[in-house]
């Protein structure tokens, strides 16, 4: 379940004890927000140590493909079946001039595509199925695969064996041949994805490695390390939409946060109390999930270290409409005698409004569309530079998780440059353009159109230079480990996931660090499980009002 909120901070008072320690920090945080110099490549979204970026700008140059309005290419986007009539008419430099009608009943004469789609089906490449051409419809790496093979008279030689296609495949032949070739060398483990969608740069990648077969039968082209980075990315997406889609499952997880202040900015017995605290915090949650109806729920157990050691306890519920929360009573947080031992009730549609949210905030199914959209645009951006595949033991995995492959995520302070530049330069920017683009994103997130212009304004600035700021940050910040390690189930979800973040910050003299571990495992996923706290109801529950008007009756006594 994805939630996107949005926060508002706001620094100042006589109750911010600790801002004296983050002017600098939030200097330049504000810089990086105002830094958007404009990347020199041909596209914004393909950079020049994409694995298909000369492609891409090779094919762009001889006319056959083409990028978008916004100066952009987005080689994760599925390719249609009309616009594989029109690249592979261009590519082969097809006569689309006069061409004998076709009778397809979804297409008409006075669309784009029309001649492209007859050229190419009057030439025995493409057909349509019960009269349709259905023009809309991604093509899929086996469709892709029939096409290369009549383009261009490729055959097989029965060497291929993906495990997804068995000889008795009744593709087998025509993906054997783009094997043969060495046009489609797979998936590095081990399968081809017939049904599959093909991304743009999977089309264009595959087409250029036939046309080069073609006009000067090259060498073998340098698949392996396309294949693995053309994987990653794509099996990335593939897993974050498959895990929107599972129906149960149960979980376990561990969090671990310390953070370290100077010394300076400990100045009354208050603040070494709370420090003391904050450098050792263990949260361990467990739980489980359901999918329809929607059922979530989670006991949290926090240990907070420090002169005095406290352990407490916090059950958690939540349906579509509401959550109960059972507040711990501890000398943190001492609770009066009628609340203690019990739910606080809390209306999802209430909290909405009182944190002045409109109610689309609450529409888990856009909610969940906004989520994936802004995913695919990050692994889009990012899955192929810093994710990679490593070994299986790279990560020790829970007993009873079956990981199939380990995908890893890193920055460092050598690569921490190019991270934040597509962060600033393309991410932000893009992923506020694809709010903006969709009404009912803007909505739900309670954004107004001065939102969007303003947030525009600052991502279109260039008053920075932003590897200089990089450089400068890079000066006092000290990157020691910030990765994360996902373990990917056969059935591609998400069956452990660890993270490890490890910084520290060195400001005049005077460290900052912050170090948290954070993972989380899941079983029993799509069976029947059981939710051992349940709905909470009657005595056991106290509706959130009644907390309210406790807690204003207490604040007019204060007064009196």
């Amino acid at each position: 379940m994805l939630q996107l909120m949005r926060f508002n901070i706001l620094i100042g008072g006589s109750h911010m004890k600790l801002a004296k320690l983050f002017p600098s920090l939030v200097a330049f945080l504000l810089i990086f927000a105002l830094s958007v110099p404009k990347v020199d490549a041909a596209f914004k979204d393909v950079r020049d140590t994409y694995w298909a970026s000369d492609i891409i700008n090779e094919f762009v140059e001889a006319g056959i493909i083409s990028g978008y309005e916004d100066e952009t290419f987005r080689p994760g986007n599925t390719v249609t079946r009309e616009q594989a009539a029109i690249i592979i008419s261009r590519a082969l430099k097809l006569d689309t001039t006069n061409v004998k009608p076709v009778n397809y009943s979804d297409i008409k004469e006075s669309d784009n595509a029309y001649k492209a789609i007859a050229t190419v089906t009057n030439a025995g490449i493409m057909i349509g199925v019960d009269g349709k051409f259905e023009p809309k419809q991604p093509i899929t790496r086996v469709q892709l695969a029939t096409i290369l093979t009549k383009s261009f008279d490729l055959k097989g030689n029965g060497t291929s064996l993906f495990k997804d296609v068995p000889k008795n495949h009744s593709a087998y032949n025509t993906i054997d041949a783009l094997y043969a070739n060495k046009i489609a060398l797979g998936y590095t483990n081990g399968a081809f994805k017939p049904e599959k969608p093909t991304t743009r740069a999977e089309f264009i990648a595959f087409l250029d490695r036939a046309l080069n077969l073609k006009e000067q039968n090259t060498t073998e082209p340098e698949t392996e390390t396309e294949n693995e980075s053309e994987s990653v990315a794509d099996l990335l997406k593939e897993v974050y939409a498959n895990e929107q889609n599972l129906s149960s499952y149960e979980f376990n997880g561990k969090m671990n946060l310390g953070i370290l202040f100077p010394e300076s900015a400990v100045t009354t017995p208050e603040d070494k109390a709370l420090f003391d605290m904050l450098k050792d915090i263990n949260v361990e949650i467990s739980g489980a999930y359901q999918k329809d109806p929607m059922h979530f729920e989670a006991n949290i157990d926090v240990t907070i270290k420090g002169d005095v050691q406290t352990t407490f306890t916090i059950p958690m519920v939540m349906t579509e409409d509401k959550i109960w929360v059972k507040l711990p009573n501890s000398p943190l947080l001492p609770l009066p005698q009628e609340f203690q031992g019990k739910f606080i009730e809390l209306n999802l549609q209430q909290l909405t409004q009182m944190a002045g949210q409109p109610s689309s905030a609450l529409d888990m199914n856009l909610q969940t569309k906004l989520g994936m959209d802004i995913i695919n645009l990050f692994v889009d951006l990012l899955g192929n530079d810093f994710y990679k595949e490593v070994a299986l033991d790279s990560v020790v995995v829970p007993t009873g998780v079956e990981g199939d492959k380990v995908i890893k995520f890193e920055v460092t302070n050598e690569t921490l440059k190019p991270f934040v530049n597509v962060v600033f330069n393309e991410l932000l920017p893009q992923m506020f353009e694809l709010i903006a683009q969709n009404p009912e994103y803007v909505k739900a997130l309670g954004f107004t159109p001065e939102d969007i212009a303003l947030t525009k304004d600052l991502f279109s600035s260039e008053e920075f230079n932003l590897d200089e700021v990089v450089s400068e940050i890079n000066k006092f910040l000290t990157i020691n480990q910030f990765d994360e390690h996902i373990v990917i189930t056969q059935d591609n979800y998400i069956g452990y996931d660890v993270v490890n973040v490890d910084i520290t910050m060195t400001m005049e003299g005077e460290t900052l660090g912050l170090k948290l571990f954070f993972d989380q495992s899941k079983s029993k996923v799509n069976e029947q499980i059981k939710f051992p706290i349940g709905i909470p109801s009657g005595d056991n529950v106290i509706p959130f009002e009644k907390l309210m008007e406790m807690e204003q009756q207490a604040l007019n006594t204060e007064s009196k």
